[in-house]
């Protein structure tokens, strides 16, 4: 079994969105999604048709991409979606096929609401204890993608510029980076604080590399500090979770170039 989760948008009768594949894992992976929703007939059709980022170190070539259609009544609180669907490469050749089945996530917030309040009320558990296993967080957790030690996240890119927007969007507690462009430091012993430090520098190669170190971890361990990428129209959220002096980078790979 493989975690996926998909956001869109039904607008008179086009889909647009995004899919996540392995949420939080080791080959975790985003798509764009396209495709079509019939209203009287509940035929629900999409497939995955360019990748946005992946950690995967596999070659593009050999990824399978998810192209689905089934019945489904497209309901907010109580949307299910289960059903096959045929995996195929970019060049159209078929590769692994399999099942989906999603839940809508009102549904699982419901759940989990209800499953919140249980753990509240259980006095056995401290308060550290229950912050810590708060269903709520879990499930916002897996929104934003999570860039930890030795990871690299791939992302490619369509502008001739890279703009990094940085900050800490919790409480500030003192964490500070180092932050390089391949071997040269662009940010040096840096505080991450609320207010946005935006960052843009031209692509001049076709794989750009750049790496985040963590300098401390503040008060609040780990260290976490956000960062919002800028390609024309398009964003990407991610977090560094790092521990002192832990790194992770992010490669920018020009899609001209592949």
């Amino acid at each position: 079994m493989i975690t996926y989760r998909i956001k869109f948008e039904e607008k008179n009768g086009k889909i647009n969105g995004y899919s996540i594949t392995d949420l939080d894992g080791e080959h975790e992976t985003k798509n764009l999604i396209v495709g079509t929703y019939d209203s009287k007939s509940k035929i629900f059709s999409f497939y995955e048709n360019d990748i946005l980022y992946t950690k995967s170190t596999y070659s593009q070539n050999v990824f399978c991409f998810v192209n689905f259609t089934g019945k489904i009544k497209l309901i907010n609180k109580n949307s299910k979606l289960d059903g096959n669907f045929k995996g195929m490469f970019k060049n159209k050749a078929s590769c692994i096929d399999g099942t989906l089945s999603l839940i809508g996530s009102e549904n699982i917030y419901d759940k989990m609401n209800k499953l919140s309040k249980k753990i509240d009320k259980k006095k056995s558990i401290d308060a550290e204890t229950k912050a810590k296993i708060d269903p709520i967080k879990l499930i916002d957790d897996l929104k934003i993608n999570k860039l930890s030690k030795d990871q690299n996240l791939n992302v490619f890119w369509e502008d001739k510029t890279i703009t990094i927007e940085i900050f800490d969007s919790g409480k500030e507690d003192g964490d500070e980076i180092n932050l390089y462009n391949g071997s040269k430091i662009i940010l040096r012993n840096y505080k991450v604080t609320n207010k946005k430090k935006s960052i843009t520098i031209d692509l001049d190669s076709n794989n750009t590399v750049f790496t985040i170190e963590a300098i401390n971890e503040g008060t609040i361990a780990p260290n976490t500090t956000k960062l919002v990428l800028i390609d024309k129209n398009r964003t990407f959220e991610l977090m560094a979770n790092l521990s002192k002096k832990d790194k992770a980078s992010i490669t920018f790979i020009k899609k001209d170039a592949n």
